[in-house]
């Protein structure tokens, strides 16, 4: 379909989850053999990164003719997967975690993720791996869009971020597992970034004088 808007392409691609979870799982099965393991701790994110954007690349090409997808090689380059048709861009990035905790990777900055990201990009997906870093076993995985993979911070009553840093962070294991969202609309989802920057800079700013605040913001 050529002519298919911005809600239909959300659409399919989530009515792509399940082939896409199948898919990538089936890969890392018989990429690591029957009773395999992954490889080191230091280049797993590499190596399920490589399985899965192969999968995920040849999905979206089957069932979005003539886009575009681009795969990135680089850790340091997002996303890891950007497919662009009818005038939209996409985004899919993979994230793997370990099991014993629960995952802390890194999402996006609280203050630069609405023009770096959000204005960029019309979707955003994540592809999130769930493994046991002891056995190197694959345990699961999870297929949602960005902003239902990221937690709540109960002070801010925004969205779940590092202090130090403000980076986002993603929700709990059994979050996952429950398929519970906080931010189940985009609108939401810029209130709750926007709760949790405000909070996070009126912390940093607590101790100081209104002198230094002054001199501060001057």
């Amino acid at each position: 379909m050529e002519d298919m808007g911005f809600n239909q392409i959300h659409k399919k691609v989530i009515f792509l989850r399940s082939l896409i979870i199948k898919k990538v799982t089936e890969a890392i099965k018989r990429e690591i053999g029957k009773g395999g393991t992954l490889n080191d701790y230091k280049i797993v994110w590499n190596q399920l990164q490589d399985i899965a954007s192969s999968q995920i690349g040849k999905i979206l090409l089957k069932n979005f003719p003539k886009c575009k997808i681009t795969i990135t090689k680089s850790k340091s380059t997002y996303p890891d997967i950007k497919m662009e048709y009818n005038g939209f861009i996409i985004a899919i990035d993979i994230k793997t975690s370990e099991s014993a905790k629960d995952p802390w990777y890194d999402i996006a900055r609280l203050d630069t993720i609405i023009k770096s990201r959000i204005d960029k990009y019309d979707e955003e997906y994540e592809l999130v791996v769930k493994y046991d870093s002891k056995t190197k076993k694959f345990i699961k995985m999870f297929f949602e869009t960005l902003r239902d993979t990221v937690g709540l911070n109960p002070k801010s009553e925004g969205v779940k971020f590092r202090p130090y840093d403000g980076k986002l962070r993603p929700k709990t294991w059994a979050e996952f597992d429950s398929k519970k969202t906080y931010w189940k609309t985009k609108t939401k989802f810029l209130y709750g970034i926007e709760k949790s920057r405000k909070y996070r800079w009126r912390e940093l700013l607590k101790g100081f004088s209104k002198e230094e605040l002054k001199e501060i913001l001057n």
